[in-house]
């Protein structure tokens, strides 16, 4: 059985196959600790979770100001949102752990992929340190063992995935994600090592920008729900009602963070000649329209959010087949 995951700072997204089958899970990743006494109903994709005996709340319910801006994935809200992850594909997949020889693979920043140091530590942190996994989440409690975790690197997007559509081609691939933004030239399959780079420029650095500039225009502060529902509407609303002219600034905005990336990928030695463009992760979903027109011809990937994740997916099946 084979589980994938990709917990980024906005989004962790899990697939599993076993036996030609494939079961998805996708939630914020957010989680705000808890007492024994929160007696709230869970709200779709998200998950009351104790884990070394404290608890707390995973997913969409919880507020964007307890969403996790620090540069490491060797945090204890990655490790969970993983392991609620693998639990919940499981469920999905009407499976129990005993009996299931596990194949799991995870996503690293780039910059802990090409440290072996920095990659075992991270390898290490999410196999519990080679202690079981006791977790309870909803109230069930599981228990389970990871061992020799598959570690991918952010930024592939689907080129393992279809490795037919790519083995001919070059490809730069831009992956818009929550905190960061990761770039990767790849020649065929074969990713060229010194063109793997990470910008801090992810959503959450456009959500700044427009955060300043909503305050500086309209001299009303915004919380960061405000900003991801902004975001999503293109429009600012006060008072319960829509600020037209907000669409220009908000469009603005966004168009001068799409510029920003490229303009870092430019002086990082990016030229964009190769033979396809792609840009995969959340961000891409969100800038739509501002990637097209920098690069009318690139190619939004039709499942960004699962792009990598797919890819995590193959290299798991190839590494372990019998």
């Amino acid at each position: 059985m084979f589980i994938s995951v990709d917990s980024g700072k906005h989004t962790t997204k899990g697939l599993l196959e076993y036996k030609r089958k494939t079961y998805a899970v996708m939630f914020r990743t957010k989680m705000m600790q808890i007492t024994n006494q929160f007696g709230m109903e869970l709200q779709p994709n998200s998950y009351k979770v104790k884990f070394a005996g404290k608890e707390y709340v995973i997913g969409d319910m919880v507020s964007e100001d307890y969403s996790d801006h620090s540069l490491s994935k060797e945090s204890l809200m990655h490790k969970l949102a993983i392991y609620t992850a693998i639990v919940e594909l499981m469920n999905k997949a009407n499976l129990q752990f005993h009996n299931i020889q596990l194949h799991v693979a995870i996503n690293s920043p780039i910059n802990v992929y090409k440290s072996e140091r920095l990659k075992n530590s991270y390898k290490l942190f999410m196999e519990n340190h080679n202690r079981p996994v006791v977790i309870r989440i909803n109230d069930k409690g599981y228990m389970f063992k990871l061992h020799d975790i598959t570690i991918c690197f952010e930024g592939m997007g689907s080129v393992y995935q279809d490795t037919a559509a790519y083995s001919k081609h070059s490809s730069a691939i831009l992956d818009l994600g929550g905190l960061n933004t990761t770039m990767c030239v790849f020649n065929g399959i074969r990713p060229n090592f010194d063109s793997m780079i990470v910008s801090n420029l992810g959503i959450n650095h456009l959500k700044a920008n427009l955060s300043r500039n909503l305050v500086e225009r309209y001299g009303i502060s915004v919380s960061s729900d405000d900003l991801e529902q902004i975001i999503k509407n293109g429009y600012f609303s006060h008072g319960g009602k829509k600020v037209t002219e907000s669409m220009e600034l908000i469009a603005k905005t966004k168009e001068n963070h799409i510029d920003n990336v490229i303009n870092f990928a430019k002086r990082h030695g990016y030229t964009f000649n190769q033979d396809k463009i792609i840009f995969v992760g959340g961000g891409s979903i969100l800038l739509h329209e501002e990637v097209l027109e920098v690069f009318p011809n690139a190619i939004i990937d039709s499942d960004s959010q699962f792009a990598n994740v797919k890819s995590f997916l193959k290299i798991l099946k190839v590494k372990h087949a019998s």
